[in-house]
């Protein structure tokens, strides 16, 4: 449609200039001493269109001539450009396909390209510590210095990442922390840092870091109540020989983690071995009330205080609900012996081994038989435990 009525314009128009130039009768004198020259209108007007576009396209075929080197220069830097551009391309997909040689080659060729240069130094220095190459790979990390911000974050990130593939959490560590200042809400650098903490057992930091990632749903609740756990455990384990630390961090425990089969177990533990029977059997009960657990149950049986009875009550009271429990006739027997009742232990052991024999309730009873004057059943007894033991 556009095509027509620009047609129909120019087709006017010729028409006009046609009419305009029948009609006209006019002439133009130019004098110049001793000449005279007289040109129709019509002549005139063609003679200064002609040379108006005659004027134009010789100024425009200069420029075009002048800018001829400039065009070829621009023209050779983008092929260049391009050129860097694909080699950066070939060195992600030979990097992500696995194929760390192409990839550093490719990389290496991009690493002359200004655009190109600080990405193509991180898959270059990734590739080379893929194929071991450490050496390699700190020389192109540091192409990438310099360059801009977000390269640079790029780049420590990367070898934050290649130093805890190392082993190296320390380093790591110290990088990671100057970048998650910078960036508190980057996923990637809370779980390399977290890998770092666990590693050199930094268990308070640790547990900030998984607050966190837990806050930003960069942790599954799974993922996450294990490593609380781990965090809770290494931390006992430091305070194990020390009862008033001990005590102070199981009270700023959360509850729910007191109650943690795992972490009521080790503290019951190290409550025991250091001859706090109370505290080992508070912690154990409370978490049995909540989740039934065999080696809390078996730890109840080493719990026992200078009366027992109240124990023995208590776990009589478990037995009905839990009346085929080997740990718990086990310990049941166990609190017995404490407390000097012989026939009731021999009967919860007794009853314990008939339903799983194990090392333990072997050598308990092979203690009680010695306890009641009788050496042959007690060495048959220890002689079932060694061989369960081996």
């Amino acid at each position: 449609m556009r095509l027509v009525l620009w047609s129909l314009v120019i087709a006017a128009l010729a028409v006009g200039i046609a009419l305009f130039a029948e009609r006209s009768t006019g002439y133009v004198v130019i004098v110049s001493a001793p000449y005279r020259i007289e040109l129709s209108v019509n002549l005139m007007v063609f003679l200064v269109a002609a040379g108006y576009f005659a004027f134009y396209f010789l100024v425009r075929l200069a420029a075009t001539l002048v800018a001829i080197p400039r065009r070829v220069r621009m023209y050779r830097a983008e092929r260049e450009r391009a050129g860097h551009r694909q080699a950066l391309n070939d060195a992600l997909l030979a990097f992500f396909q696995g194929r760390y040689a192409s990839a550093e080659k490719s990389a290496t060729q991009a690493l002359l390209g200004e655009e190109t240069k600080g990405v193509a130094s991180i898959i270059a220095a990734r590739s080379a510590h893929e194929l071991g190459r450490f050496t390699e790979r700190e020389q192109f990390l540091d192409h990438a210095k310099g360059t801009a911000p977000d390269v640079d974050q790029a780049r420590l990130t990367t070898l934050a990442d290649m130093l805890v593939s190392q082993g190296r959490h320390a380093e790591a560590l110290a990088v990671l922390k100057d970048l998650s200042a910078r960036d508190s809400r980057n996923l990637r650098l809370l779980r390399l840092k977290l890998q770092a903490e666990q590693a050199l057992r930094n268990w308070d930091e640790v547990l900030q870091t998984v607050a966190s990632l837990v806050k930003l749903g960069g942790l599954g609740s799974d993922e996450a109540a294990s490593a609380r756990r781990a965090a809770h455990l290494g931390n006992l384990a430091h305070k194990a020989n020390d009862a008033a630390a001990l005590e102070s961090y199981w009270k700023a425990l959360p509850a729910e983690m007191r109650l943690d089969p795992p972490v009521a177990t080790t503290a019951a533990r190290q409550q025991l071995a250091l001859g706090n029977h109370e505290a080992a059997r508070a912690i154990v009960e409370q978490a049995l009330e909540r989740e039934w657990n065999p080696g809390l149950v078996a730890l109840y049986g080493e719990a026992a205080g200078s009366d027992a009875l109240p124990q023995i009550e208590r776990a009589e009271k478990w037995l009905r609900r839990h009346a085929r429990d080997p740990a718990l006739l086990l310990a049941l027997g166990k609190l017995c012996m404490k407390q000097g009742l012989w026939g009731k232990a021999q009967s919860y052991i007794e009853a314990s081994l008939a339903l799983e024999p194990t090392h333990d309730g072997h050598m308990t009873l092979a203690a009680l038989m010695e306890q009641l004057g009788k050496p042959q059943e007690a060495v048959r007894h220890f002689r079932r435990g060694a061989e369960l033991a081996g």
